[in-house]
């Protein structure tokens, strides 16, 4: 969905120092990254298709995200559809002006148009 869309949805209110910006895909915690066992347990098992039941199929064999550290499933990196809104600054949102009202004010059709978050860069 283009901010475009989100304007005609869900118009920002005139007179207020905050804008939107775009909404975009962000994964959670962070990407699930593949490394050269899931490409090897795919060929071995999948005929060469790395598809999504094949890297839930490898976590059962011990192959799972290749960030450091990282025992999360495939299905516990969450992507979520964020809207971001441009902000004059973000230390202290509840003193830009309208912010709080607006967010009320679109929640509900906002999650109607599957975003889940919002992210306040300056």
């Amino acid at each position: 969905m283009t901010v475009e869309e989100i304007f005609n949805l869900i118009p920002k209110p005139d007179g207020v120092v905050f804008s939107l910006l775009k909404v975009d895909k962000v994964t959670t915690p962070h990407p699930y990254c593949l490394g050269v066992r899931h490409v090897s347990f795919a060929s071995d098992r999948y005929c060469g298709r790395l598809s999504e039941e094949c890297i839930r199929e490898g976590k059962k064999e011990g192959i799972h995200c290749m960030v450091g550290g990282c025992n999360l499933s495939f299905d516990e990196h969450v992507i979520d559809t964020i809207l971001f809104i441009k902000v004059p600054q973000n230390k202290d949102l509840n003193n830009v002006g309208g912010l709080h009202d607006y967010l009320l004010k679109i929640n509900d059709e906002a999650q109607k148009l599957g975003i889940t978050g919002y992210a306040f860069p300056t």
